[in-house]
Parts: structure tokens; sequence; C-alpha cells
């Protein structure tokens, strides 16, 4: 299995992406994990399982479409509270 797949499976056997996510879909590409990545919402979700408390996911805009925030910024507003 390519490595994108395990990485799509595993997101979903963390619990971060729904267990019928496109980027499991027999028609599904590495562009499709990417984009679900991209925002930076998926990892502030897997960090908040792995170490929780240490996100508030009430400060965590889910519809990061709509964001004035640039994805790599939030990354470092992130890691700057940890």
């Amino acid at each position: 299995m390519e490595e994108w797949r395990q990485c799509g499976r595993w997101l979903i056997d963390c619990k971060v992406l729904p267990p019928n996510h496109r980027v499991v879909w027999p028609s599904a590409a590495v562009f499709d994990l990417a984009q679900a990545l991209r925002d930076g919402v998926l990892l502030c979700q897997m960090l908040h399982n792995l170490s929780p408390g240490s996100v508030d996911l009430k400060e965590i805009n889910f519809r990061p479409q709509m964001s004035q925030v640039p994805a790599g910024r939030r990354c470092i507003l992130l890691g700057e509270r940890i």
C-alpha cells in the first residue's frame, strides 16, 4: 500500500478523519490527503487527541477556508502555545 494511503488510514484509525473520508476511496489520490491536511485543523485535532488539553478546540476554526490565518502561521501560533 502506498505511504500516503497508509497515512490516510492512520488518520482514520486515530479518529481525526471519518471512516468514509475520500482519502480511502478507491479513486483517491495523494492530492486528497494533501487537501485534508493543508489547513492544519487535523493536526490540531491530532495534538488534542495525543495530549488532551494542549489545544483548546473551541479556538479552532473548523471552517478554515473562512479563516484569515494561513495554515503555516496557524501551526506557528499553535507551537507557541505548547
